[in-house]
């Protein structure tokens, strides 16, 4: 029966690359065998998707004849694709080419975002849609409706990013938006043997090789996995957190507070406290392409990227209090600042509280472009605050966009963190030259904060020592003193007080605590929920001998 219409219904959006150099080679649903290496991949949570061609033709005219006598297609034709999801992970990014970092890199360790296409191993894709047949979810759709002859793909072949967007505002989930230009577009009857829609750049022929579509599904997530982190529906606005910090040239973010007068902004740590009162934010850059063509050849050869490329951010918030500054020593002392933006959702059943990090957009080396602010009757007083960075190359780990988050491959931090708890022996050891004999080393794994996310002070700290090598009869719990050195969160020098470390006798068992089992990673991770927050160790110096 012929078709009335086509609903989203029936969609599906698919992107493949089997690699940066092959692209006209044949694509599959299971790759080498395995499906998580397949060369096609599901786009998920896709709200829109447009695609278009346009042929630009050069008329052929001469004299006696007012018609022109031909009309010659001279330049490659432009297909244009343009589509928005809406963000419940960092997995459309991963399958669009983008470099998404563990949530356990350290913030010096970060990989540009664009580093991939910059490259040219993540740049160019095929893409596809996906349509069932009608009246029927696409997702689960049976073998027969696909193989019948039921389904249909429209493929764009050669596709290169030329946007991406993302933002989020109150009242409205935070999506995604990106745009891609292509070189041809198939159109084809099934999802099974495919004509490949990609070209041959150099000649413009077309490869005699096949695509297979992948079975659709609801989630990044396997079947198995319908209430894990990869199945979430979407992120939430009001699970986002926006950290301002100056840039102070280190590899740490945590410089001080964003210092241009006006606007009051989030503290490097998140402290919203008499700050403006943010209602969204915009990320977006374009990835402008110029098309290299060449005698003898039909088609451009090459779509390079046009540098440099800016990346925006541009926030708006309803204006609280003002802090103090002059436009004018701007000129003198322009600062620039890096920018973290935190999404968290839940890590199991839509019932549990327990939150963790999902994604994070990191903007380093932001300077900001302007601060516009509006107010009339009857309205709040607002004010927009738009910052820009440029895009760094590949190996450039202090300027541009980065992203970490969760994908299929970069697995969620749903561990609490652990730590060690040892003496120093000697004066200028464990890392740190002011330390001196008798001093308390606590090591974590991961940055650790206290139940409200502040840093660890030295009352936090406890030890407890005996004379009996007995931890739980032990003669004394005391703080372990008074926070002395540090380094990134994770590893602490404390000094106790001399009427103490008198009595702690060498060689017997120490027991270094913390205050509860509340203390926690940056993703929220209690120490206590995986773990004891007490850890032994033995005395190797004090004021008596065993």
């Amino acid at each position: 029966m012929a078709r009335n219409r086509i609903i989203y219904q029936s969609e599906a959006l698919f992107a493949g690359q089997k690699t940066n150099t092959n692209i006209t080679d044949a694509h599959t649903d299971i790759g080498d065998g395995d499906p998580s290496t397949a060369h096609i991949k599901q786009i998920h949570r896709v709200q829109s998707a447009n695609y278009a061609f346009n042929i630009s033709r050069s008329d052929v005219n001469q004299f006696g004849e007012l018609a022109a006598i031909d009309r010659v297609v001279l330049d490659t034709p432009t297909v244009s694709l343009d589509f928005s999801y809406l963000l419940s992970n960092f997995e459309n990014e991963a399958r669009l080419g983008f470099h998404i970092d563990q949530l356990s890199t350290t913030y010096a360790g970060l990989t540009s975002a664009l580093s991939g296409m910059l490259s040219k191993t993540a740049d160019e894709r095929n893409y596809f849609i996906q349509t069932s047949k009608e009246g029927q979810d696409a997702v689960g759709e049976s073998d027969a409706d696909r193989l019948g002859g039921l389904a249909s793909t429209i493929g764009i072949g050669n596709g290169f990013i030329t946007s991406y967007s993302t933002e989020a505002s109150v009242g409205g989930f935070p999506t995604v938006s990106v745009a891609a230009e292509g070189m041809n577009m198939l159109f084809q009857t099934g999802v099974v043997d495919v004509a490949n829609p990609a070209i041959n750049r150099v000649d413009g022929s077309t490869p005699n090789t096949k695509i297979k579509l992948p079975t659709v599904s609801g989630s990044a997530g396997s079947a198995d996995e319908a209430s894990g982190i990869l199945a979430i529906s979407t992120l939430r606005p009001g699970d986002i957190t926006m950290k301002f910090a100056e840039n102070d040239g280190t590899s740490a973010f945590n410089g001080g507070e964003y210092g241009l007068g006006g606007a009051k902004l989030p503290t490097a740590a998140g402290d919203t406290t008499n700050s403006a009162n943010i209602q969204s934010y915009n990320i977006s850059f374009d990835l402008g392409r110029t098309p290299i063509q060449r005698l003898g050849n039909r088609f451009a050869f090459a779509r390079e990227i046009d540098f440099p490329v800016n990346v925006s951010l541009s926030v708006d918030a309803i204006m609280t209090d003002l802090t103090t500054g002059n436009l004018n020593d701007l000129i003198d002392c322009d600062k620039s600042y890096n920018v973290e933006i935190e999404l968290k959702g839940i890590t199991g059943s839509a019932c549990d509280s327990d939150k963790t990090t999902v994604c994070k957009y990191i903007l380093k080396d932001v300077k900001p472009d302007a601060q516009s602010y509006s107010s009339s009757i009857g309205d709040n007083k607002t004010v927009t605050l738009d910052f820009s960075a440029q895009i760094g190359g590949p190996n450039q780990t202090n300027v541009g966009l980065f992203m970490q988050g969760v994908t299929q491959t970069n697995s969620a931090d749903l561990t609490g963190p652990t730590f060690t708890v040892s003496q120093i022996a000697s004066a200028g050891a464990g890392g740190f030259s002011n330390s001196t004999t008798g001093d308390f080393l606590f090591s974590f794994t991961e940055p650790i904060f206290d139940a409200d996310g502040n840093d660890l002070v030295g009352t936090d700290f406890r030890v407890a020592y005996n004379q009996n090598n007995d931890a739980q009869n032990a003669g004394g719990l005391v703080s372990a003193g008074t926070i002395v050195n540090s380094t990134d969160d994770k590893v602490f020098l404390l000094r106790a007080p001399a009427a103490k470390t008198d009595k702690m006798v060498v060689g017997t068992i120490v027991t270094g605590f913390l205050g509860a089992a509340t203390y926690k990673d940056a993703q929220g991770n209690q120490i206590g929920a995986t773990g004891t927050h007490a850890q032994t160790a033995t005395l190797t110096a004090g004021g008596a001998s065993a």
